[in-house]
């Protein structure tokens, strides 16, 4: 996993996370994805101590190596909600899309996340 990639992450970001996470180096992105479960908990983890997950990207696995999918989701930042009430609506949009992907293509996915310190 890029050192460039760790160094942005939280301080206290779970190693179980880190972990888990597949590199996107390959693909020329300095970022990692997760499995459905732990795409859920990391967007969890970002939610819970102040981050706004702002959108992410879907790949597959084929024979060991994620594929992006171009398929995504964002959300727009929201100057008027408070901090809290846009970092909850940030959380849902996340995990309704990531759960909405996963009951419909399987578990072949990876997920990855954009957060942003709000």
């Amino acid at each position: 996993m890029s050192s460039i990639f760790k160094s942005r992450l939280p301080d206290n970001f779970p190693h179980e996370l880190i972990n888990s996470a597949k590199s996107l180096e390959h693909l020329g992105i300095s970022e990692m994805a997760w499995d459905y479960q732990n795409a859920i908990k990391a967007v969890e983890f970002f939610c819970k101590y102040g981050y706004a997950v702002l959108g992410g990207d879907v790949y597959r696995i084929i024979n060991g190596e994620l594929h992006s999918t171009y398929d995504s989701w964002y959300v727009n930042k929201d100057e008027t909600k408070l901090k809290g009430e846009f970092i909850e609506e940030t959380r849902n949009r996340a995990i309704y899309y990531i759960n909405q992907y996963y009951n419909a293509n399987g578990e072949n996915f990876y997920y990855s996340v954009v957060y942003d310190k709000i």
